[in-house]
């Protein structure tokens, strides 16, 4: 649980009083493989650290199943519509193989905001980076082709390349698993 802290304060440095009021409101849960941490059409409460394990983010659109990012240990991620306008979720959150996650409920995630301007801070920041990323990859679909897509990918998430199906890559990339083999074939 140390690890949410450490990572929090490399985003942005909490105060002491804001650190330890912080861990004492973080739980921490383990998930099944292919359990779901949050489901679609449910409102997302959380604020989740991955201390270890490795999750995804995916909707399903006339039968094809689309991933919008994968989580791995020190990543925070959260369903970013539901959790601050408190409106179901429009995707899901799986875990790819058992996960454990820390957790800060929202309404702590509020109090901490109002209470320490030093976390304030950290949200702010947190928020900023959530959107540079969904700008990333939204940017990536429509202005990439999909050999570019899967370079990008690699540059991305390489790291866990052995830990992702085909078929996850193929949803994070929209593309078909034939098309993704054909790809791959070439590299």
């Amino acid at each position: 649980m140390r690890e949410i802290l450490k990572f929090t304060n490399s985003i942005s440095p909490l105060s002491d009083e804001a650190n330890a009021e912080y861990l004492e409101c973080i739980q921490t849960k383990t998930y099944k493989k292919g359990e779901l941490i949050h489901s679609e059409g449910k409102i997302c409460k959380d604020l989740f650290f991955v201390e270890s394990g490795l999750a995804k983010h995916f909707y399903y659109h006339n039968g094809n199943q689309y991933v919008f990012r994968f989580f791995s240990e020190k990543d925070f991620f959260i369903a970013t519509d539901s959790f601050f306008n408190d409106m179901p979720a429009e995707y899901s959150t799986m875990a790819l193989e058992e996960t454990t996650l820390s957790y800060l409920g929202y309404d702590d995630f509020e109090r901490l905001c109002k209470k320490h301007h030093s976390f304030e801070s950290f949200a702010r920041k947190f928020v900023s980076i959530v959107a540079y990323t969904a700008i990333s990859n939204l940017k990536g679909l429509l202005y990439l082709n999909a050999t570019d897509r899967y370079a990008k990918f690699i540059k991305e998430y390489g790291h866990l390349q052995q830990r992702i199906s085909l078929g996850d890559t193929a949803g994070f990339l929209g593309i078909s698993q034939v098309q993704l083999s054909r790809i791959r074939s070439k590299k």
